[in-house]
């Protein structure tokens, strides 16, 4: 077995979860992001095998994303967003520009979580929300 370096680990990766499939600035169907990367063509974040694949977000509810995004109190929503969270991996991400059509951003990594209340309040008001949990901070990987 050959050994890799972090390098070729970090690109496996990638390769793994197709970052290098989407254009862009180019929209995209749920549809055809599940068919590059798997995953729940409804969930905010799609994941496989625990392994979160995408990020696919609304701006109504997401003001600033794709660098800042605000989890909700579900079950379901707080699950995938310790996913994302717990993982140093880049995901690609979309940001949903009318019914069915999501435009790819770029890809992206969690660099920051909180949960500070006084975050959390400044968010809820800049967004008209009060389910948030936490606020994932994530930075684009070039």
């Amino acid at each position: 077995m050959i050994q890799t370096g972090k390098g070729e680990k970090r690109r496996s990766i990638q390769r793994q979860l197709h970052m290098d499939s989407f254009n862009k600035g180019q929209d995209y169907s749920r549809s055809d992001i599940h068919a590059q990367v798997g995953g729940s063509i409804q969930s905010y974040l799609p994941d496989v095998n625990g392994k979160i694949v995408a990020g696919c977000f609304r701006l109504d509810t997401n003001p600033d994303a794709p660098k800042v995004i605000l989890p909700g109190n579900g079950p379901q929503i707080k699950r995938v967003a310790k996913l994302l969270a717990s993982g140093k991996y880049a995901i690609p991400v979309f940001i949903k520009q009318a019914v069915n059509q999501w435009r790819f951003v770029g890809n992206f990594r969690v660099n920051r979580i909180s949960d500070d209340p006084v975050e959390i309040r400044k968010q809820s008001q800049k967004s008209g929300r009060s389910d948030i949990s936490g606020i994932l901070y994530l930075s684009e990987v070039v």
